[in-house]
């Protein structure tokens, strides 16, 4: 305020002087080496001051330059501490990110990319505390807020304080409203809590935003509809649950889980006719041993040779899929059927055979009555053949037991597909135990 007041105070004074001398203008004589001066006092004031501006001009503009110019070398200074900070943190060195960050907000006075660095090494070092400073002292200035907010909000997600998430988000939304790493965020921070009205507003959202399609909307509703139907069979809630299952399987007919549940709460409602159907369409869509096995629990107490005539009718839904010649195979080996269990497994028995190919070898030529060098010969092949299929995580490769909406490793949505990965060492000696008995 004084600041704003300093000018009209200046001029008040200035004017009240030159009033003052305007009444008392006064003369003054001087007489020098034969010269004589004559002139009023105002004069005097005047050439005074103009002399002492004119001596004063060139200090002042030295002065100038001398500051811009150590303002110009610690602004390249600092610049320079903030890029050999930025590498030292891309190339993992936790002491040489600490020093640089330091110098540089030194140098820059706290900029809002010597924070942002001074965060960043904080947490390379592991220094959490710290780098939740820096983050927080980024929401003083609208130019950093947000950066702020996400640095804070990852760390939260790390922590799994799911109810400071939910205000970090809030408060971004306010500043970037379209942001696609924000609405992901915000997206699996409402999973999370199984928020899943919310959590359906948020995909229109994303879809508003072109994060993801249409298409890819209509699967990821259904997919929330299942785990809706997971939480319902969980409260005891048998018939909501299956209304949520059969309304995943409209918009994702080939969810496995989905189909699984639906059946068994079909099953167990008396309605096993109806389950069997279900689970035929699910075989069309996407062939699964789990479908098999949740196929064959629907009459629990049959014969072989009746669940083999049943199990056809599973494998007429997709009768060329892979997993449809194995499950003929399977049963025709349960029911004794010799012929058509090597009617089906020769074909693909070649070099490229599966491990679960070449144990059914095994079981094949020891209920034929060969002699046991030729099932050690297919058991054998086990921990060198082609993989199974397994449920494994597009996103980071991981492998996971069962079908998750998350991944459990890396938490990408719906990134968990049934295909072929290499499996460990130890778990191809594992499958080469299991077989040995045989």
């Amino acid at each position: 305020m004084i600041r704003l007041l300093r000018p009209f105070i200046l001029l008040v004074v200035i004017a009240a002087a030159v009033a003052w001398l305007a009444d008392n203008p006064g003369r003054l004589e001087l007489d020098w080496q034969g010269y004589r001066i004559e002139s009023s006092i105002a004069l005097l004031l005047a050439v005074g001051i103009l002399l002492y501006a004119l001596l004063r001009l060139p200090f002042w503009v030295y002065g100038r330059w001398r500051g811009a110019h150590g303002q110009l070398t610690r602004q390249n200074s600092g610049i320079d501490a903030l890029t050999r900070g930025m590498t030292a943190i891309a190339a993992g060195n936790a002491n040489d990110a600490k020093r640089y960050a330091a110098r540089a907000g030194r140098l820059l006075h706290d900029a809002p990319l010597s924070l942002l660095m001074q965060a960043q090494a904080a947490e390379l070092r592991g220094d959490e505390p710290a780098a939740r400073g820096y983050f927080q002292s980024m929401l003083a200035a609208p130019e950093t807020e947000f950066l702020g907010l996400r640095g804070l909000l990852a760390q939260a997600m790390r922590r799994g304080d799911r109810a400071y998430a939910e205000r970090l988000v809030d408060r971004a939304m306010r500043l970037q409203p379209k942001s696609p790493w924000l609405i992901r965020n915000k997206f699996e921070i409402e999973c999370a809590a199984g928020a899943w009205p919310q959590a359906r507003e948020t995909l229109d959202r994303a879809v508003q935003t072109k994060l993801i399609t249409r298409v890819e909307r209509i699967r990821r509703r259904a997919i929330l509809a299942y785990a809706e139907a997971c939480q319902a069979l969980e409260q005891g809630a048998d018939m909501q649950a299956l209304a949520s299952a059969q309304t995943a399987l409209k918009g994702a007919p080939d969810l496995t889980p989905a189909a699984i549940l639906a059946a068994k709460l079909l099953a167990q409602s008396g309605k096993p006719d109806k389950a069997a159907r279900l689970l035929e369409k699910a075989w069309a869509q996407a062939p699964h041993p789990d479908l098999a096995v949740a196929y064959a629990a629907l009459v629990p107490d049959e014969t072989a040779a009746r669940r083999v005539v049943r199990m056809r009718r599973l494998i007429a839904a997709n009768p060329e899929h892979l997993e449809s010649r194995l499950l003929g195979a399977e049963a025709a080996l349960a029911a004794g059927e010799i012929a058509r269990a090597r009617e089906l497994l020769n074909p693909l028995s070649g070099s490229d055979a599966s491990q679960r190919v070449c144990t059914l070898m095994a079981q094949l030529a020891q209920t034929q009555g060969m002699d046991a060098p030729e099932a050690q010969k297919w058991l054998a092949r086990v921990p060198l053949a082609t993989p199974d299929p397994a449920w494994h995580c597009q996103a980071c490769g991981k492998p996971a037991p069962t079908w998750r909406m998350q991944c459990p490793s890396c938490g990408e949505f719906d990134s968990i597909k049934w295909r072929t990965g290499g499996p460990s060492h130890q778990q191809a000696a594992g499958l080469l135990a299991q077989a040995t008995p045989l």
